[in-house]
């Protein structure tokens, strides 16, 4: 009894339930569509897409970018400093003399030394300046560099440079006023011989900067006949002439005047129209050879000895001389003839001796008068190797063939 009661409650409740449309209670008709969800369905096998689906974007997590070792916060907690730049070491004596000659080779105003290590000998401004000296005796093609001027500050010297004005550009907008332009070494030698006559100092502008000090004053060596020095100026702007010790400039431009003249009655006795220039480079060697005899006291009264056997005047009008009166009477015999030729100076068995280089025909050769007194020729327009062959002979033989070139 109990139990058809219950299928017929059950009966009319689900009667009920379809008049009303479902179980949903709002009217909504089969084919509406259903709300859209908004929660993302969940997936199957632990959140893993099964085959065939794509599955969604991982979003990525931002991290932080890695600093770099040194700018990482200490773990104190203090501020991280910025890098300081390296300390410069102090130098040593080797170090200031490698970096003078760096600055005088690139013409730098002024350099910055640390020489807080430094134990200086005669103090930092004299032990600076003989750096300097030693610099411009190992490297003689710095000496346009004509002056180092050192000073000191604490442990920092600062050395400041003077260089001759044509190595800097400075006469790029025009010569000084009065100048004498002197653009090759043959320029310089001819602008010392015109101050032959007595001149003291001669204002110059040396134009081509690639020139070297040391050639251009071995060129002004050649220019006085060995009675008068000439130099270039400590800045390299004038031509300064010296008289030997005892003598004045007068004096000499007569002795030298008077070389000339005796030469003159050499030339004309000797030479005639026709003759090469070699021959007559033999005419004239051959004449003073046989004829000068050596100045033997230049070894037993070097006291005694006149200053005139050693320049041209001793050969020509004393026919006495030592090496350098042959030489010079040699070049200036030459001279007179027109014909190029240079003294040289170097070692001969073992003493300082000088001897002569003549240019024919564009080729060089050596003379030595001296060795050849007495009416020899054996070293009459030798070449260098033959020269160097006889044995004895040691000379700087580039600068010769510089000043000739």
């Amino acid at each position: 009894m109990r139990k058809k009661r219950y299928l017929a409650c059950l009966l009319a409740l689900c009667l009920l339930l379809t008049a009303c449309g479902g179980p949903s209670g709002g009217g909504q008709s089969e084919t509406e569509a259903p709300p859209a969800e908004t929660e993302e369905p969940s997936l199957p096998n632990d959140g893993q897409p099964e085959e065939g689906e794509t599955p969604p974007a991982k979003a990525e997590i931002p991290t932080e970018p890695e600093m770099p070792e040194e700018s990482e916060a200490p773990e104190t907690g203090e501020k991280p400093q910025p890098p300081q730049p390296p300390r410069e070491e102090p130098l040593t004596k080797e170090d200031i003399q490698q970096r003078l000659t760096e600055a005088m080779t690139a013409l730098e105003p002024e350099v910055q030394l640390n020489v807080s290590g430094m134990e200086w000998q005669f103090g930092a401004e004299n032990d600076l300046k003989n750096i300097y000296y030693a610099i411009l005796s190992e490297h003689p093609e710095l000496k346009y560099t004509y002056d180092l001027e050192p000073s000191l500050s604490g442990d920092t010297a600062v050395c400041v440079f003077r260089y001759m004005p044509y190595k800097t550009g400075a006469y790029a907008g025009g010569l000084p006023a009065g100048s004498h332009t002197v653009a090759s070494l043959h320029d310089a030698e001819v602008m010392a011989q015109g101050m032959n006559g007595g001149t003291e100092r001669l204002s110059i502008a040396i134009t081509d900067p690639d020139l070297a000090v040391e050639d251009i004053q071995r060129a002004l060596g050649q220019a006085g006949y060995g009675w008068i020095r000439y130099d270039l100026s400590r800045d390299g702007t004038e031509i300064v002439a010296t008289a030997p010790v005892g003598k004045d400039l007068s004096a000499c431009a007569e002795a030298i005047n008077e070389s000339f003249r005796l030469g003159g009655e050499v030339l004309a006795r000797t030479l005639t129209d026709g003759m090469t220039d070699r021959e007559k480079a033999r005419a004239l060697y051959d004449d003073l050879v046989g004829r000068v005899a050596y100045d033997f006291r230049y070894y037993s009264d070097p006291a005694h000895m006149p200053y005139e056997s050693t320049v041209a005047l001793g050969a020509l009008r004393d026919d006495l001389a030592i090496c350098g009166g042959y030489a010079h009477a040699f070049e200036t015999l030459l001279d007179m003839a027109g014909i190029e030729n240079y003294t040289v100076t170097g070692i001969s068995k073992g003493e300082h001796h000088m001897w002569n280089y003549v240019v024919l025909e564009g080729q060089g050769y050596y003379c030595d008068p001296t060795a050849d007194r007495g009416g020899m020729g054996n070293h009459f327009l030798l070449t260098a190797d033959e020269l160097t062959a006889l044995g004895g002979y040691t000379w700087d033989r580039t600068a010769v063939e510089t000043l000739s070139g």
